[in-house]
């Protein structure tokens, strides 16, 4: 059966365009970033110069920066050393995490440029007039944005349809539905599924994609190496899949295996073998002592550096409520906190004093509010905000009086967000994992959609997160965070 997926620009050399435009974007994050610096150096030094201060400060000679441009090769070298161009030069699959891959990046930052503070400390004769300022300041630059230049290079990659690693799907059931549907339209992973391998019937998800199915369980390896297709992501039955371990060795150069729509600690997995039994370690890091230590420490000094950056903002918003509306000037919610207790978090008030009265009679004469409000209990036009307030919640504001549950040590700064008992039911069995952490004012779900997203997705990314818990997932959240509130996406 011919691909049903969308055209795919080079497909023979999808994974190559693919590693060669990271790499770009790696070598053009380094340019930008030292170039940036040296030109706030500049500044700088103009700066104390108007003001009549005697300094030497950005008093140099440009061109002895631009003798440093070995040092995007040496980014990029480390980038490769770091598998940050998806495993393998020549047969890229799966990229890592977005967190890990957050992680290795910042690594390989402070690895490249540590390099060249070193080179200028013990070449010192040669090194004379090359700023340590800029070392520094290009690596935090390098550290914070590449992955964010590598999402748009991958965006860009994904319209364009250039660079996307063609993949087949084995299973027709719940999972490969799933991982299918996940795939597609994905940038960050860059795959382009040409097709399942299941039974006739299908899944409905497979059908809603226009996902074409290209035979049986059976005709996997004849298929795909009719096809060219050198990847399979695997979510067929275990032992199925056991049984044709050694054909899919044949052919395919990647086989990423999906036993299990189920959750369960994957970040920090690793090999482990015993007796020549190979199998997996899974750390569940959200459960150790010294973790929740961490974290709670993590979450008052993030908590405490994000109240004094906003301290002109809770001087302000309670001026504008009180101009546009009459009312107090907090309002206070009751939500479930850990292990299902009662909590109360802090907003700006963004309704009307009347808010009850007016949602009553909404759903007493719009049907379709009153079903939307029973499905998710938000409304996307909600007749109760007010113009101020639609303008704190867009851009998330109104959740800011919350760092003073933080600080009461009822919610985290990061975490699952709070639910009201009405939402138990949709989390299920889930509902355990999801209450042994301590809710947050921004997490996984907040920066991965927000309100765009379904309850189904949400109660998933709530327990990933819950399950699979490290610093720096709650660092990559919190950037992601601010890019989410700075283009309020998501919000209502």
């Amino acid at each position: 059966m011919a691909d049903a997926s969308p055209e795919v620009r080079h497909p023979r050399f999808g994974g190559m365009l693919r590693v060669v435009a990271l790499a770009a974007a790696d070598a053009l994050c380094v340019a930008a970033a030292w170039s940036l610096a040296v030109c706030g150096y500049w500044l700088l030094g103009r700066a104390f110069a108007a003001s009549g201060v005697a300094t030497t400060i950005g008093s140099y000679d440009i061109a002895r920066y631009y003798a440093f441009w070995p040092v995007i090769l040496v980014f990029i070298a480390f980038n490769a050393i770091f598998d940050l161009y998806h495993g393998n030069w020549l047969c890229p699959a799966a990229p890592l995490s977005p967190i890990e891959e957050m992680r290795r990046l910042f690594g390989s930052s402070v690895l490249t440029h540590a390099g060249v503070f070193t080179y200028l400390v013990l070449a010192y004769q040669t090194a004379q007039g090359v700023s340590r300022f800029v070392v520094v300041a290009s690596g935090l630059i390098v550290a914070f944005a590449a992955q964010s230049l590598r999402n748009w290079v991958r965006g860009a990659m994904l319209r364009h349809r250039i660079g996307l690693i063609r993949v087949v799907v084995s299973g027709g059931g719940e999972v490969a539905a799933q991982v299918a549907s996940a795939l597609c339209g994905d940038a960050y992973t860059g795959f382009s599924v040409v097709g399942y391998f299941g039974p006739a019937d299908g899944a409905h998800a497979m059908s809603a994609r226009r996902i074409a199915r290209l035979g049986d369980i059976r005709d996997i390896v004849p298929v795909s190496r009719k096809l060219g297709v050198r990847v399979l992501v695997a979510c067929q039955d275990e032992r199925l899949f056991r049984k044709q371990m050694d054909e899919f060795a044949s052919w395919f150069t990647h086989v990423e295996y999906m036993p299990s729509i189920r959750a369960f600690p994957v970040y920090g997995a690793r090999a482990v073998s015993f007796g020549g039994i190979g199998g997996l370690e899974l750390m569940n890091e959200g459960r150790m002592v010294s973790k929740r230590f961490q974290k709670r420490v993590m979450d008052s000094v993030l908590a405490t550096v994000a109240f004094l950056a906003f301290l002109p903002a809770f001087v302000l918003i309670p001026i504008l409520i009180k101009l546009t509306s009459r009312g107090p000037v907090f309002f206070r919610h009751r939500r479930l906190g850990r292990g299902g207790r009662e909590i109360r978090i802090w907003k700006f008030r963004s309704m009307y004093a009347d808010s009850d009265a007016r949602l009553k009679e909404l759903l007493a004469n719009n049907p379709d509010a009153a079903r939307e409000w029973s499905e998710t209990f938000k409304l996307a036009k909600d007749p109760r905000v007010t113009p101020f307030g639609r303008f704190l919640r867009k851009t998330s504001l109104d959740e800011l009086p919350q760092l003073f549950n933080v600080f009461a040590g009822e919610m985290a700064l990061i975490g699952p967000r709070p639910i009201i008992e009405k939402e138990i039911p949709y989390y299920g069995d889930s509902y355990g994992v999801f209450s042994s952490v301590r809710p947050g004012i921004t997490g996984l779900w907040q920066v991965s959609g927000r309100s765009d997203t379904g309850y189904v997705r949400r109660v998933a990314l709530d327990t990933y997160y819950v399950l699979n818990w490290s610093p720096w997932m709650d660092l990559w959240i919190l950037v992601r965070t601010v890019y989410a509130v700075l283009f309020m996406r998501g919000a209502y």
